[in-house]
């Protein structure tokens, strides 16, 4: 074991290597979803199990339960372009107004904006990629939905900074695949 940590085949996944894909549909099927490049920070997935204490009142013995679990929400950022094909603002607000959204809203504008965004018409995928940018594993997500839409945030003459769009994003559960095919370090170190 010695040497586990000195070995050229070992690579840990790093933070910067990764393609996140965020395909957007209208109502009519349309693909208006930012492109992978312009996407620029990727949360990923988050398990949190809720547990209780339970406390013995005569013999102070304490067992912990898990009473459920969550997959917490995300938020995938994306670079603001001003060319009008890779514009995230235009595209997420675009997206929003072929689901139904109007700025002057009415009922039945409003019921089919929630109509359309339950049909889910928003799939989401984060792939970790190895040097040599092939796919190592990959998240896929459960019925997303949006939960906020961050267009820009505050703006500042005191900043140089790209302006970024964030969506904020709830879903029912997360995927998780290995993708990598045979080689790694797991003969050489008994594993």
């Amino acid at each position: 074991m010695s040497n586990f940590w000195t070995s050229n085949a070992l690579e840990p996944k790093r933070a910067w290597r990764w393609v996140g894909y965020l395909n957007l549909q209208t109502a009519k099927g349309k693909e208006v979803g930012p492109k992978p490049f312009i996407i620029s920070s990727f949360t990923k997935p988050t398990f949190t199990l809720a547990n209780e204490t339970i406390i013995n009142k005569f013999t102070s013995e304490t067992e912990i339960v898990i009473k459920n679990y969550v997959w917490d929400d995300i938020s995938i950022t994306m670079i603001d372009v001003e060319d009008k094909a890779l514009n995230a603002s235009k595209g997420l607000y675009d997206w929003l107004v072929g689901l139904g959204y109007q700025p002057a809203q009415n009922l039945k504008k409003l019921s089919s904006l929630f109509t359309n965004l339950y049909k889910n018409k928003m799939n989401i995928t984060l792939e970790h990629i190895n040097a040599e940018g092939k796919p190592v594993e990959r998240w896929s997500f459960t019925k997303p939905q949006p939960t906020s839409i961050n267009f820009g945030g505050d703006l500042n003459y005191n900043t140089d900074e790209a302006m970024t769009v964030t969506l904020g994003i709830t879903y029912v559960a997360a995927k998780y695949e290995y993708l990598a095919k045979g080689g790694g370090l797991s003969g050489l170190f008994g594993l």
